[in-house]
């Protein structure tokens, strides 16, 4: 009798008690590990039996270019990068004379022969950096991985290999950042709402298939995530501690500590730190107390990594703030291969029109922009209900603002990834917002649903009936996941315009002493492991490269769907590629007057979809 009492105990507990709470957060738990295997390593439901089917490498060129950054600083080159963009050697030389930008290339200069990067932000790579290290360390000590002549060796790919280990060690860390996000985000809106309400914000995070795409991309979005959701659990806490009639600037300098690392991993998010401290200075007395804190501790943050570059290249931001004038002066792929400096004499009434333009076509896709989690757009209705905790009514004006930051910021950068052939968005800060607004857009929801009555009874009192329309919500805001398990199978590498085996097969062709010109410098950076330099606006910018900076050193030309897949007459024919059209168009004599003169197609899926112009035949295992 005291065994069925007891076992009507815990079958109690299960349904009313703590041991349902708990099933519900192994249930979570169990799923959260499930989409980060499946994301990171082998897809269970892989129709290609076994094969990474959801991860086919980093995507996206940027986060490439990160990977390889990251890369050189876990070997002791420092924040150095092997992608050379002319947009940065006309800005160095500018700042440090004719021969400031070879004097990188020179083993004996000031970097030791690595080029410091003046592009990324710091933060991202740095904690990639680690992760490599440690998974090369391990990978070396073991013999884990070892090159055809038996030396253990980490980087190098192997044959028929697609993924290379260290891309999955670069998503593995963007999957943690963001279940951590996951974890930040449910605590704050458990401070804002409920413990429920909470829960299935975290659900809905984990179901967001924009998180997702964005961990396997290298960009730093989840990194950001994470710490824009820091910023916003201490912003909350200051809101709690103002009500408690508590000191509040030690949250906003926790704050500002948060935006200044966010800073540190993408610059555009400066935006939404003014949008906080114009928020802060306003509604926390004595008027801009805090803001001043937050200010000051931000700078703190920022100011080591603005003092580096300008001393590198004479601009706080480097090259980076080039950025600004896409669209204004061409696509960004044209800013940054030019060697001239891109005019800063824009009249104000363009950009105007670019602002303007830019944030029409983010309303355009205002859902899609949310993750296709329509409870988030509806964060803005939520201005209109009065909600019962002051801290909630008061914290959602300064979300606001900062949501109208960012847009601005994204229209002002705008979203210059298209002509990289990606449709991910570096500068895509929407992500950033989706938790907390699906946590508002939710709390409107629920609160409606309550008072929904049906023959003089409220429906959510019902609980089989309460029960489906949660179910129903969380199905309805996670359909973009689940048609990803549903689609046929994929290859198991980005193409076009990827093929990271025979890319690493350039690097037995050349030194570590030798540079390669592309029109896709990040990935050979990446997979082939050599210096790469982004293809130049013209022919005659190449020459003056290879004779007067590089003195010889560019001894190959790779060309590839990059350019090869682009608009025939309004891209190759009269664009920003019309000066390498016989390259691109595969002539036969469009090197005959070209220093490299030896053309080597690689034949990828029955077409030579990849074609090099060499200084000699490099190819051939004779000649190696």
């Amino acid at each position: 009798m005291g065994a069925e009492i007891k076992a009507q105990e815990v079958v109690h507990s299960l349904e009313h008690g703590k041991g349902r709470r708990w099933i519900v957060i192994l249930l979570i738990v169990a799923f959260a590990v499930f989409q980060g295997v499946a994301h990171v390593l082998i897809n269970p439901l892989n129709r290609l039996g076994g094969q990474a089917a959801l991860f086919v490498g980093i995507t996206h060129p940027k986060g490439q270019e990160q990977a390889v950054i990251a890369r050189e600083i876990a070997r002791g080159h420092g924040f150095s990068t092997k992608v050379i963009k002319p947009a940065a050697i006309a800005l160095v030389e500018k700042s440090r004379g004719a021969n400031g930008f070879s004097a990188f290339l020179d083993p004996e200069g000031p970097t030791g022969g690595n080029i410091p990067d003046l592009y990324h932000a710091p933060l991202n790579p740095l904690l990639n950096s680690c992760a490599l290290f440690t998974a090369a360390r391990i990978s070396d000590n073991l013999g884990l991985r070892k090159d055809a002549k038996g030396r253990v060796d980490f980087w190098g790919m192997h044959k028929g290999e697609y993924v290379h280990p260290a891309d999955r060690v670069i998503a593995a860390v963007s999957v943690l950042c963001f279940l951590f996000a996951v974890w930040v985000s449910f605590l704050t809106a458990r401070r804002l709402f409920d413990e429920r309400l909470a829960a299935i914000t975290a659900v809905l995070m984990l179901l967001c298939n924009e998180f997702w795409r964005y961990c396997s991309t290298g960009l730093p979005q989840m990194l950001m995530l994470l710490l824009f959701s820091v910023a916003i659990y201490f912003s909350v806490r200051a809101h709690g501690a103002k009500e408690n009639e508590e000191p509040t600037w030690p949250w906003h300098a926790a704050a500002g500590l948060a935006f200044g690392l966010l800073a540190l991993a993408h610059p555009i998010t400066i935006f939404l730190f003014a949008g906080a401290l114009i928020h802060t200075a306003f509604a926390f007395s004595p008027r801009g107390r805090d803001a001043a804190v937050m200010l000051a501790v931000f700078l703190a943050c920022m100011s080591p990594w603005l003092i580096r570059n300008a001393n590198l290249c004479g601009s706080p931001f480097g090259i980076a703030g080039q950025t600004r004038l896409h669209g204004l002066r061409g696509s960004e792929s044209q800013i940054m291969r030019t060697l001239t400096e891109p005019d800063k004499t824009v009249p104000v009434h363009y950009f105007r029109s670019k602002v303007q333009t830019e944030l029409l076509g983010q309303l355009d896709t205002f859902l899609g922009r949310f993750g296709k989690i329509f409870l988030a757009p509806m964060f803005f209705l939520t201005l209109l209900h009065a909600f019962r905790k002051n801290e909630t009514r008061s914290f959602r004006w300064g979300f606001l603002i900062m949501i109208l930051s960012g847009m601005l910021g994204m229209a002002v950068f705008g979203f210059a990834d298209a002509d990289l052939q990606t449709d991910m968005e570096a500068n895509n800060l929407y992500p950033l917002f989706i938790p907390i607004a699906t946590a508002y857009g939710l709390a409107l929801l629920l609160i409606m649903w309550s008072r929904v009555q049906v023959a003089g009874r409220e429906l959510a009192s019902v609980r089989q009936i309460n029960i489906t329309f949660h179910v129903l919500i969380i199905f309805l805001n996670s359909l973009a996941l689940l048609n990803v398990y549903s689609d046929p199978p994929k290859l198991p590498f980005v193409w076009p315009p990827y093929f990271p085996s025979a890319i690493s097969d350039v690097a037995d062709w050349y030194s570590n002493d030798d540079i390669i010109c592309t029109d896709m410098p990040w990935a050979v950076a990446w997979y082939a492991d050599r210096k790469a330099l982004w293809l130049p606006l013209t022919i005659a910018d190449f020459n003056d490269l290879n004779e007067f900076r590089f003195h010889g050193k560019i001894t190959g030309l790779l060309l590839t769907p990059i350019t090869g897949f682009r608009g025939l007459l309004n891209e190759v024919g009269v664009g920003e590629f019309k000066d390498w059209r016989a390259f691109i168009m595969r002539e036969p004599r469009a090197a005959q007057n070209f220093v490299l003169k030896v053309a080597h197609p690689i034949f990828l899926m029955g077409a030579s979809h990849y074609l090099l112009f060499a200084d000699r035949d490099r190819w051939t295992e004779r000649n190696n």
